[in-house]
């Protein structure tokens, strides 16, 4: 792996390391990213294997503290791109003009044990298992939705792709922790189907530790795709019922609900959310199941120690996408406008990218929030959901923040985590 740079007065540098060396092993083992380097370099006694920018291939013995990081950065490789055509990968249904980054589909461990992507291991090797187990990237994060091995082919739409609940055993054989996913598509992995996965799932409980159940996303670019139904009110309602069902039996038998539905399932059929005792100890929150009671519970806490008052008028406007227009409403626009001097206001965007049948704030783009917020007159502030921009500040149109500004005239900003500072700017 090439150095990309070294930290310094780090080991590494004191060492006489520099940008342009190859970390080639490090033990003799062979380092092939960064967690490979964090997790073979852990030793007190190192022996690194290092060829220099100049072509010489030397070995460097060290002796540190285990907790000791050499200070090395190395350029990260390719990550692995997926195999499958899922008939309801998202990706596929992308409008075409976007940039490249928004079309890759990953595959790669790393991605999943770093930031909770989800992986469907259907190409899986035993090397690449192997060093799930060995290296203890746990937990990981899998793409399921059925574990009747055709019927998971056929939504793969990989014929060929490995059997999963072998591939699940041995991670929990090995105490590998393991998060589940299942995207449900009316008509294909429902009923006894959906059934025979939860039960299959929940007998590796307590390695498995989640089984998240996530309605699916359908955009208006869906021409030459597989045919998919969407999921409608009343089915989500009967989602609700049979799931909550499940949990109940769950909990009883393991102490934890193990199953969840994701919270579209509840703000798609305006169902309350259930108690938060069914949250407790759920480890997949930041992937959409429990974010929304979370969130509601935090502002009625935040609101409690809010002045009933402000010195000067303020005007803010908050925006969300369609399916959470409620909960803003109710939890965040209607009880800040009880504070004399601020008025709040909530505007709904549509999603013209995508189209109507996507309704989350995480797919709102910039010139969606622009055309609405242009039919309203300027104010002090607008804020916006956090997750409308990825890490290098885009929304997914590449638009920016500084963009939707200059477009609205009003200072534009992501929401924070603290309404104070809100109504105190």
């Amino acid at each position: 792996m090439k150095i990309q740079a070294v930290a310094s007065d780090s080991i590494a540098d004191e060492i006489g390391l520099q940008p342009g060396d190859r970390l080639v092993k490090i033990n003799g083992a062979q380092v092939r990213d960064m967690l490979d380097y964090h997790f073979w370099s852990q030793e007190a006694d190192l022996e690194l294997d290092v060829m220099q920018a100049g072509g010489n291939r030397i070995l460097i013995d060290i002796e540190k503290d285990p907790d000791d990081d050499l200070g090395l950065e190395l350029l990260e490789p390719q990550y692995q791109a997926c195999a499958n055509k899922c008939i309801f990968c998202f990706i596929h249904q992308n409008p075409s003009g976007m940039r490249k980054a928004v079309y890759f589909q990953d595959e790669d461990v790393r991605l999943s044990f770093l930031y909770g992507n989800y992986v469907t291991l259907a190409f899986a090797s035993d090397a690449y298992l192997e060093r799930i187990m060995v290296q203890r990237l746990s937990p990981i994060y899998v793409s399921v939705h059925a574990t009747e091995p055709e019927l998971r082919r056929t939504m793969l739409g990989s014929p060929k792709a490995k059997d999963v609940m072998p591939i699940l055993r041995k991670l929990a054989d090995a105490e590998i922790l393991i998060e589940t996913q299942i995207v449900l598509c009316p008509d294909v992995n429902d009923g006894p189907a959906l059934r025979q996965t939860v039960d299959d799932l929940a007998a590796l409980y307590p390695y498995l530790e989640s089984i998240s159940i996530v309605p699916v996303g359908l955009t208006k670019h869906r021409d030459g795709l597989h045919p998919l139904r969407a999921v409608t009110v009343d089915y989500a309602r009967e989602m609700i019922e049979t799931v909550t069902v499940w949990q109940e039996a769950l909990r009883a038998e393991l102490g934890r609900p193990l199953v969840y539905l994701s919270d579209e399932w509840y703000l798609l059929s305006d169902t309350p959310f259930p108690p938060d005792e069914v949250y407790v100890d759920c480890p997949v929150i930041e992937n959409g199941v429990g974010m929304v009671n979370a969130f509601i519970g935090e502002m009625g806490r935040q609101m409690k120690v809010l002045p009933s008052r402000l010195e000067s008028p303020r005007k803010i406007t908050f925006v969300t996408a369609t399916m959470a227009e409620s909960t803003v409403r109710d939890h965040l626009v209607e009880p800040l406008n009880l504070i004399e001097n601020l008025e709040a206001e909530l505007v709904v965007v549509p999603n013209d990218f995508f189209g109507p049948g996507v309704t989350v704030s995480g797919l709102l783009v910039g010139r969606d929030i622009v055309r609405s917020l242009e039919e309203h007159d300027p104010v002090d502030a607008v804020y916006l959901p956090p997750n409308v921009l990825n890490d290098d500040g885009l929304f997914l149109d590449d638009m920016t923040l500084e963009k939707v500004s200059e477009a609205v005239g009003s200072d534009v900003f992501l929401f924070p985590e603290h309404v104070e500072k809100v109504i105190s700017a």
